[in-house]
């Protein structure tokens, strides 16, 4: 009896759903971001003509059990967080060109979580740590990547460096 409950009882959490951050913003997930998009508000003190920031959340059904292991399902949302301004003098769309890299690094990461995270093995009583863990190391990645297009594009005043990180991105989009 104790047995048939303990089991009840692992089939009832494993079937909850989790999420990984609130979530504030709009969420745009395959098409490029618009300066209608941006939603917050300027910060003209700021030497930056724009800010574009992207947050992702994720949630997953039951996992599926392998022996010690389980694979689960991930669902990633992406969102443009509602932070993300323009200063309206500034509006071109060269800028824009640039913001939309920022974002694109935000969809490429989607893509990877999802594509990652789910074909990962995590052990049976410890998945949701480890999940989180791997979460998070991806996310790691993608915010270095995502400065390193800033300092390698002058904030889009690097023509030649914009145009290079443009078809990167666009490739990777692509899963090329």
């Amino acid at each position: 009896m104790k047995k048939l409950l303990l089991i009840i009882v692992l089939v009832l959490a494993l079937s909850v759903s989790i999420s990984s951050q609130n979530v504030r913003g709009k969420e745009i997930r395959n098409r490029d971001i618009e300066w209608s998009d941006f939603s917050g508000d300027v910060d003209q003190s700021s030497k930056h003509d724009a800010y574009t920031f992207w947050m992702t959340t994720y949630n997953f059904t039951s996992p599926i059990a392998h022996g010690d292991n389980v694979r689960i399902s991930l669902t990633v949302r992406l969102f443009l967080d509602s932070v993300s301004w323009v200063k309206p003098d500034k509006r071109s769309a060269r800028l824009l060109n640039h913001e939309r890299g920022h974002y694109r690094i935000g969809r490429i990461c989607a893509n990877e979580l999802e594509r990652v995270i789910s074909s990962t093995d995590f052990s049976r009583y410890n998945y949701r740590k480890e999940i989180d863990v791997l979460y998070w190391k991806i996310i790691d990645k993608y915010r270095e990547i995502n400065d390193q297009y800033d300092s390698d594009t002058a904030h889009y005043q690097n023509v030649e460096q914009q145009i290079f990180w443009d078809r990167k991105l666009e490739s990777l989009l692509n899963g090329r």
